[in-house]
Parts: structure tokens; sequence; C-alpha cells
């Protein structure tokens, strides 16, 4: 048995890709004991972790979500991180610190596991010399020669221009855009007591850790010909669903729609981003009259309030939540506004993609959706129903979107279970004789 010690934000998205890895840990045996906050001691108990709360001197529960949601710059781009990058990644980390210092004497783990970013957890466990193995929760979060910045959204550049190119838009964002996160992350590292790192402090985590999980495949991601040895490529985790989720009254519409040549598009709002007159809606009103079974999700919300039932087109359904690996496997198209997990379900079930807006991380995940040619990338959070419904016509009528998702499909069948192959990844760093052993 291995003690492993896992550290989260305490951000919904983060914990739910963690939530399959520590599953499949505790289901092998292991005594896993999960960081994160108190909001979220429900999900980490039904894994079979115990659970370690975030304090009140850390500051921190199930706020950070809320910071990402509210933050004034949500628009996007590096720019709209500014200010959530330093209020929520950066400025709590001494304090996460101090109560993962104490976790680290009273249960003296074998192994952290942490989000990629939080800093906290592999600070800790770097002070410590501890072995360390970050989880992706996004696209790559890796600098590159051949590479933009994270957060811009630019397609790799060849040739030396192109890595002119992306040096000054690294010297850009570190020095500007991101200057006060960068120099209050440097601070913090210098109290406590941790040696200084050179470049820009999101590529930080590829030099501590013995390990870094991507969950996702190769093919999904840039060539970067200075890939750290570190990045281990797993293949997405499933994602959990609601363990209730029964197949609803409707749901033999799906199969009559594809019977009869109707193509089904699934429509997911997403948990964070939820205004629905930004994609749900106009997707609704743009397909009204087309010849497709639109399933829809509301991102949580009530769909009455959402869309009142005596105002729904006869061609949709609308539902509040539906799980991704529940519906995909049965739909032509899914339109959505990039979260992480959903685009590499869709992806793995060969479906190629609408991906809406570029806010949060959701700007990478739908540029590499248009850089790998299985989908549209409309980059505007709000689209209109013309757009939206030409959009979706687009991607149904040219055969080369659903010819390249089924290319990714066959990609990541490579992959048939992330969690397991995450697993292996965390107990051999734990049974490393040093650090830094690969």
């Amino acid at each position: 048995m291995t003690s492993i010690l896992v550290t989260t934000h305490a951000i919904t998205g983060h914990l739910r890709y963690a939530t399959p890895l520590v599953r499949e840990l505790v289901v092998a045996g292991h005594d896993v004991l999960w960081y994160t906050g108190r909001a979220f001691e429900p999900l980490v108990v039904g894994t079979g972790a115990r659970f370690a709360p975030m304090t009140t001197r850390a500051g921190a529960d199930a706020g950070a979500r809320d910071a990402l949601q509210s933050a004034p710059d949500r628009a996007g781009g590096v720019g709209g991180y500014g200010t959530t990058v330093l209020e929520v990644f950066v400025r709590p980390v001494e304090a996460f610190v101090a109560d993962i210092d104490e976790l680290i004497d009273s249960f003296a783990p074998e192994v952290v596991v942490s989000d990629h970013s939080f800093l906290a957890g592999m600070f800790a466990a770097e002070r410590r010399n501890i072995p360390l193995v970050a989880f992706s929760t996004s696209a790559l979060h890796v600098s590159s020669v051949d590479t933009a910045p994270y957060g811009t959204g630019l397609p790799p550049a060849r040739g030396p221009l192109g890595r002119a190119r992306n040096r000054l838009l690294y010297q850009l964002v570190r020095r500007v855009v991101m200057r006060d996160p960068q120099r209050e992350a440097t601070r913090i590292r210098a109290a406590l007591g941790l040696r200084p790192l050179p470049g820009f402090f999101f590529s930080w985590p590829q030099q501590i850790v013995d390990r870094y999980i991507q969950s996702s495949i190769p093919e999904f991601e840039y060539p970067r010909r200075d890939l750290p040895d570190s990045v281990v490529f797993c293949g997405p985790t499933r994602l959990e669903g609601l363990d209730d989720w029964k197949e609803p009254a409707w749901w033999g519409r799906i199969a009559q729609a594809r019977a009869t040549g109707r193509p089904v598009v699934f429509v997911t709002q997403g948990t964070a981003a939820t205004d629905p007159l930004d994609l749900l809606l106009p997707t609704i009103n743009g397909l009204a009259a087309e010849e497709v079974l639109v399933v829809a999700t509301s991102g949580g919300r009530d769909p009455q309030e959402v869309l009142p039932a005596d105002r729904r087109p006869p061609n949709l359904v609308l539902e509040p939540y539906i799980p991704f690996t529940e519906v995909l496997p049965h739909v032509d198209l899914m339109v959505t506004n990039g979260g992480f997990g959903g685009v590499q379900t869709a992806l793995a079930q060969g479906v190629p993609l609408v991906a809406v807006g570029d806010s949060e991380d959701h700007m990478e995940n739908n540029a590499r959706v248009r850089w790998s040619g299985a989908g549209l990338w409309l980059r505007k959070e709000r689209q209109t129903a013309e757009q939206m419904r030409d959009a979706v016509h687009t991607v149904l009528t040219r055969p080369a979107y659903r010819a390249r998702a089924r290319e990714l499909m066959t990609a990541y069948a490579r992959f048939p279970d992330g969690a397991r192959a995450a697993t292996r990844v965390v107990l051999d760093a734990a049974t490393a004789r040093r650090r830094g052993a690969h």
C-alpha cells in the first residue's frame, strides 16, 4: 500500500479530472488523502479517499470557482487570465503550503499528486523532496520554442520566423500581461526557501515534477521538439456521471432520428460559462427549422427557466444534464463551449465539433479542435442563430471533419483507460529510488 496525498484547487472542473484517478488508486488498495475545499467533501469521500479540508487560514474553499466565473476580465485570452491568475492561483499559495506542510507531517505521503495549476501542492512536495506527479486539467500547458504562450489561442508557427514570434510573445506575456503574477510567484518561491526557476512560471511545474500526466493524446497536441521527458500522455479519464442517471423516456428519439437519416446534434452549455444566450439558445433557434434532432443540456439550470416547454421547437430535447459518456456514442456532432473533458470524450467517440468561445481555458482547447481538423472554432463568446446554423451545416455536410474525428478516434483507442494508465504513472513515481529518476 502506498500513501498518496492529492492536492487540487477547489474548482469543480479540476476535481472532476482527479476523481477517476483517485477512485482507481483507492480500488487498488492505496491510502489516499485528498486536500481541497470543504464544499467538495462529499465528492472526495465518494471516491473512497480521506478528506483534508483547506483551512480558514488558507482563505479558500469553493470560492475559487466563483472567482473564475465572476472575474471582471473573463472575456478570454492571456489578458483575461491576468487578475484571476494572481488572485486565485498565485496569492494563496503560501497559506495552502502551510496547510499541506501539516498534512505531510501527519500523513507522511510517499508521493504527492497535484493538479497542474495548484502550485502549493507542487511547492510543498518540492520542499520536502517527495516524489511529485502533476496531472493536467486542460490542453497541454507546456512552453515551447515551437508554440505561442498558453492562452493566446494561436496555432504553432514553423521556421525561424515562427520561433521568433513565439519568443516575442513569451516575453510580452511574462513581462507585461502576467508581470504581477510572475513577480508574486517568484517572491513566494524565495519566501518558501525554494531555488529560483527560470522562465515563465506557467512552465515551472515541468521543471520540478517527476511526471506530468497529460489526459489526452499526442495527436491532439501541438508538436514540440523540446517536450520534457516528464510529460506522459495517458489518454482521457472517463468523466464521472450521476450515479442515479437513467435513460429518460425520450431516449428512443435518438435511435429513431438516426434510423431515418436525421443527424443528431448534441449541444452542451458547460458548467462554468453558463449564459444560455452565448451558445445554447442561438444553436436551438438556428436549428429549429432544420431536419435534425437537437439534444441539449442547460449546464445544470432549470430547463423551464432557460426555455419554457411551450416555446421549444419540436426537434429539441432539453435536459439539465446528460452524461457525455452516454450520449456521445449516438450523435453526429457536438456543439460545445470547449470544456477539456467534453472535447476529449467527443473526439474519442469520433464526433466532430463546433466549438464556441475563448473564455477561461476554452480558448486553447478550441484552438486545438480547429488545428486538428476535427471541427470549427467560432471565437466570439456570443453567436447569432444564423452563425450557429451555418457552422453546424458546414461540419455536417463536409466529410473531412468527420473523417478527421474518426482518425483521432483510432488514436484515442490506443489509450483505452486513462485513469488506469495515470495510476501506473503515480505508483512508478512513488517507488522511484531518488528524485528525478525516469
